[in-house]
């Protein structure tokens, strides 16, 4: 990914989805942006990273999900804000790596604002991404 914290791996109507090693990276240069990253999804991402940057959706890795769900704590959260998010499986991508996420990454588990855009369980985060941004074009139509 050269010195850049995000590669951008498609766009469309000026919404983009980007895959990142961290979420600690985000900032408001990616607002509309639906993240890809290999951080876990615990509740301080979702109100330290996503939600002041104004990114529409995150991917992330449910880090083993853990004890009351801290590993995708940030879904919940998410989800009470609009906003898309899912998590891929721990077993399935490396953690710490948006590639990984991006391309190796299974989902596990996803909110209801990305279930409602057609983003399931089994399916990789690539198309989960592909969901989500379609889900927000043709809500913006």
């Amino acid at each position: 990914m050269k010195n850049e914290p995000f590669e951008v791996v498609k766009e469309s109507r000026g919404l983009r989805i980007i895959f990142g090693d961290s979420a600690t990276k985000v900032t408001e240069a990616n607002k509309n942006d639906i993240i890809v990253n290999g951080s876990h999804c615990g509740a301080n991402i979702a109100t330290g990273c996503i939600l002041p940057s104004g990114a529409r959706g995150m991917i992330g890795n449910d880090a083993g999900i853990g004890l009351k769900n801290a590993g995708i704590a940030s879904l919940k959260i998410l989800e009470e804000h609009g906003v898309s998010a899912a998590a891929v499986a721990a077993m399935s991508a490396e953690v710490g790596s948006g590639q990984s996420t991006y391309y190796e990454g299974v989902i596990s588990t996803v909110n209801e604002v990305a279930a409602k855009m057609g983003v399931t369980t089994g399916m990789t985060a690539k198309e989960a991404a592909e969901k989500m941004l379609d889900g927000i074009l043709e809500g913006e139509e």
